[in-house]
């Protein structure tokens, strides 16, 4: 079967939603913080730049990516349908991302969970499924608490600094730029306390 095209297709693809069971019936949790930042169109996910550098940054967490494909823990980043799948970002994606969101936080059990979210304008509406995954879990006791970061001050100013700037920290990863993730590290490690 195809898995790439419309939102609709993946999302509805029999070949996904079993991988994502699979997932959901296999995978335990290694630490009580999840820190979830959506996928890359580099496959594996840890050959992009993003993935490379919270992997090399960021401890104590259990890396889990969201995507078009499901929730999926970086342990199944090379799993079949992982490394073909490609789909749009549109609404219901959206839908389907805070449904997956609340289900896996549901059946896998973590005091707290990071979402890196960015609140730029082209990916609010990502951002907003995170605030809302977040709060259900936090109300519902599946989770103690959950941030999604990085916060809208930090990011203006991780772009006021790389702005007019070519190379690595660039408009395309200024989820890795120093200020953002130091941001992020001091969210973990409050949970960690």
């Amino acid at each position: 079967q195809d898995i790439q095209g419309s939102s609709e297709l993946i999302l509805n693809s029999p070949i996904i939603n079993k991988a994502q069971e699979r997932i959901l019936d296999q995978f335990t949790p290694k630490h009580p913080i999840a820190f979830v930042s959506p996928c890359t169109s580099t496959r594996p996910y840890t050959k992009s730049w993003k993935w490379k550098i919270f992997k090399k940054e960021l401890t104590g967490v259990d890396f889990i990516v969201s995507s078009n494909a499901g929730i999926i823990p970086l342990e199944y980043e090379d799993s079949y349908p992982y490394l073909t799948y490609d789909a749009m970002f549109d609404d219901l994606y959206l839908i389907y991302t805070m449904r997956s969101l609340i289900r896996f936080f549901t059946l896998k059990h973590y005091e707290y969970v990071v979402f890196n979210f960015r609140p730029s304008p082209h990916v609010m509406r990502r951002r907003k499924s995170g605030v809302v995954a977040g709060r259900y879990l936090k109300e519902h006791h599946h989770i103690q608490d959950y941030a999604v970061c990085p916060s809208k001050p930090v990011l203006k100013n991780a772009l006021k600094a790389i702005s007019g700037r070519k190379g690595f920290y660039d408009r395309m990863y200024p989820d890795v730029h120093p200020l953002v993730l130091d941001d992020m590290k001091d969210i973990i490690e409050k949970f960690k306390q």
